[in-house]
This record gives structure tokens, sequence and C-alpha cells, in this order.
């Protein structure tokens, strides 16, 4: 998420009207809805939420457009205006390519779609590999601001509920060696990749949509 951009922008909330933001999964706080409660000068959509995110959006000071995540480039490249993508990105490569990052997924429709282009350079952020996607080359960016380092915000991990550990002990039986297991996000999902990591299972497969904590877990624990 380009942390100083959407503060840059949120100061010039009094000039602009009607400007509207879109992110994806992003943790929060976001300036641009901080600073514009009756959103007048800005209008913040989302196509995941956060937690952040759903509690602006219960708060009626945010949107949710309903998407399937792999349906987001398409969507882009056949239905959304973008006047200006600002993206953060890894340092610049040798060879002139800054890194998407982990906002890789949908980034480069976003970039082709744009009239302009801002990356906003975060030395914190990991390079992500995967042969497609997940590079924008200096040829394509019109503005590049320098963040210096900015370390990712990352939920922290909360202690299961009684209902998250009940939950994952009525799964865990059904869990067999070789199976091949996509967790998502929560208390939940830890709950059963802990538990999973404690127990006697071995060669697990994992899909990966989500790296979790309770994958990183059962990662440890030498379970996939």
């Amino acid at each position: 998420f380009p942390k100083m951009l959407d503060e840059a922008l949120a100061k010039r909330r009094d000039e602009l009207h009607n400007v509207k933001v879109r992110g994806n999964l992003t943790m929060g706080p976001i300036q641009v809805i901080e600073c514009d409660p009756t959103m007048e000068h800005f209008v913040y959509n989302t196509w995941h939420c956060s937690g952040y995110e759903r509690k602006m959006c219960d708060q009626g000071r945010a949107f949710f457009t309903p998407m399937v995540f792999r349906n987001i480039p398409w969507y882009y490249k056949n239905f959304v205006t973008v006047n200006v993508a600002m993206i953060s990105v890894t340092p610049m490569d040798k060879h002139g390519y800054f890194n998407l990052s982990g906002a890789a997924g949908v980034s480069r429709a976003i970039i082709e779609k744009a009239d302009r282009v801002i990356v906003e350079v975060n030395e914190a952020l990991p390079r992500v590999r995967g042969g497609e996607g997940e590079l924008v080359h200096i040829s394509e960016v019109d503005y590049v601001v320098e963040a210096g380092y900015i370390e990712p915000f990352s939920p922290p991990m909360l202690p299961p509920t009684r209902e998250d550990i009940k939950i994952a002990e009525f799964i865990l039986p059904h869990v067999l060696d070789g199976t091949t297991i996509q967790l998502g996000i929560g208390g939940t999902p830890n709950a059963l990749g802990t538990l999973i990591a404690e127990s006697d299972l071995k060669d697990l497969g994992m899909h990966t949509e989500l790296c979790s904590d309770g994958f990183m877990a059962m990662a440890k624990a030498g379970k996939l």
C-alpha cells in the first residue's frame, strides 16, 4: 500500500471532490478515508475487505464490491477507467525493473489501463518471483516517489477462541496423510494449522492462495 502517496492525497482534501480511490485488502488506516468521514472528497472502494476496510464499510465510510480475485485484471481491462495508478514497489534493479511485491496479483492490469503511473519505492518490500506479471519497467512509469524503508503492516496473530479450536478439532479427523490443504485468514484456519502441526500427519500438500500463520506452523513442523 503506497503510504506516502495516500498521506499526500489526503492533505489535498479541500481542493478535491468526488475522487474515486480503489484498494484491495488494505490493512489501514487509510488516510483518504480517515480525513473525509462524509466522503465528499474521496470515495473509497475495495474488492476484498481487510478487518479495517470492513469496519469502514460498516460505518458507511467505504464501499465493498464483491469480486472473484482472478477476475480483477479482466474487470480492469474491460470495464474500469484508471486515471492514476499509485502502486508500492521494490527498488529498481539494474535492468530498470521494479518488482510489484505483494501487489503482483492485479497490478499489471491496472498499470496497463492507467493514464498515469506513480510508483512508491519501499526498500522494505520483498521481491516476488513468478515469471509473469510481477514487474514494471521504468519506461512504463511517469513518476517515482522514494519512500525509504516503511515496514509493511502485518496484523498480529491473535490467539484462537474456544470456538475456533472446537471447529478445528471437528475438522482434524478428516485430514489424512497426503491431503492437499487450503487455509484462509483468521482464527479457525490458524487453529487448524496449529493442530495439524502438533499431529502425526505427514506428506501434506499446500494450495497456496494464501500463506497464513497456520501454514507457517505446519511448514516449521515438517508437515508439508
